[in-house]
């Protein structure tokens, strides 16, 4: 079995900017920068978890899905 993991919305072309992923069990993937340091002092996140900040544009696409 793959794990392919099909773009479903990315605002760039280089591949680095904040994108939404969905993989062959329809699960998604959110990638967007990381929360800073002070911020993440403010919300309970457990080690194995990160936090990233996403763009409206992104969310205007997932509530449309």
């Amino acid at each position: 079995m793959s794990n392919q993991l099909e773009v479903l919305i990315q605002p760039c072309s280089s591949g680095t900017c904040p994108a939404i992923y969905r993989d062959e069990q329809n699960r998604l993937f959110i990638q967007g920068s990381k929360l800073g340091d002070l911020a993440r002092k403010e919300i309970a996140i457990a080690d194995h978890e990160e936090v990233v900040e996403i763009s409206g544009d992104l969310l205007e696409y997932l509530r449309a899905l």
